[in-house]
């Protein structure tokens, strides 16, 4: 059986990305093959949780395989290439124009030719991807967001970017400024975005809503922990329980402290009234998860 395999951390499963792993899902079934995809867990400031992440990747791929990053880190690009060949059967290798693999990213796709040419293996490298002139990368998507960029890192995903977390207990802070929130534990494997409010939709099981995404440090209230948390527009049913999905919409401002609670809540007020506004402006986002 002919494998054709793509390498990668594939974080965030981008617009690159899909293009790539299109162009090995069709070049497979050109083949009468199956193709593969060998990618990596990431140990913090993930676009995506890993398990959310190989969902997206099995929409392409007959085979995936999740391999330890630190344990193939000392093999040369020479010697990855031979592991494909020898533990995977490669018979076609579909990359990035700006792919590295092997010690020290010393493997490259002109070696990757080079190589497959000796060894019977076909290499296709893509063109490079471009939005707005520039490299759709998920480093470029990082940056995006730890600036509050929303829009900008949606154009390279593809999608809004989301957030998961666990509902936790909260202080209750919220319900007694009448604006009750959900409080999430986000994801540990997860990039936190820029500090501040969003205009977000959540996802949960059997439910779903648009409203207020905050994350931050509370600077109203320094006695209390830094938070992530949402305030649904309107009264959830059935009541959020366990994971939520959280599109980020658009970033609506900073954290910021405010002299005393009253003008906290009149903010917050405002903030409601700004993003109902763009809610009715922006399309609602598909679920990846729920």
């Amino acid at each position: 059986m002919r494998r054709i395999i793509a390498v990668g951390k594939f974080d965030g499963v981008h617009l690159g990305h899909r293009l790539l792993l299109k162009e090995g899902r069709d070049w497979a079934k050109d083949v009468r093959g199956r193709f593969a995809i060998l990618t990596f867990p990431l140990k913090g400031d993930a676009l995506l949780p890993l398990s959310v992440r190989l969902r997206l990747l099995r929409e392409f791929a007959d085979e995936i395989m999740v391999l330890d990053l630190d344990e193939l880190r000392d093999l040369s690009a020479d010697e990855f290439l031979q592991l494909l060949l020898k533990e995977y059967e490669v018979r076609g290798l579909v990359m990035g124009p700006g792919h590295r693999f092997g010690r020290g990213r010393g493997g490259t796709p002109d070696f990757a030719r080079a190589w497959g040419a000796e060894a019977r293996v076909e290499v296709r490298v893509l063109r490079p991807f471009l939005c707005q002139g520039k490299p759709v990368s998920a480093r470029h998507i990082r940056e995006h967001l730890r600036r509050g960029e929303v829009r900008e890192a949606r154009l390279l995903l593809g999608r809004y970017p989301v957030l998961f977390g666990q509902r936790t207990s909260g202080a209750g802070l919220g319900r007694t400024m009448g604006y009750p929130t959900v409080n999430l534990e986000l994801s540990s494997e997860q990039l936190r975005p820029r500090c501040g409010v969003y205009l977000a939709w959540a996802f949960w099981e059997g439910g779903k809503g648009a409203g207020l995404f905050y994350w931050g440090e509370r600077p109203t209230f320094p006695e209390l922990p830094s938070t992530a948390e949402i305030h649904l527009f309107e009264a959830p049913c059935p009541e959020p329980k366990g994971m939520l999905e959280v599109h980020l919409m658009q970033f609506l401002r900073e954290d910021q402290r405010f002299p005393t609670e009253r003008e906290l809540v009149r903010q917050i007020r405002r903030d409601v009234i700004r993003g109902r506004e763009l809610l009715d402006k922006l399309l609602p986002p598909h679920p990846l998860v729920f």
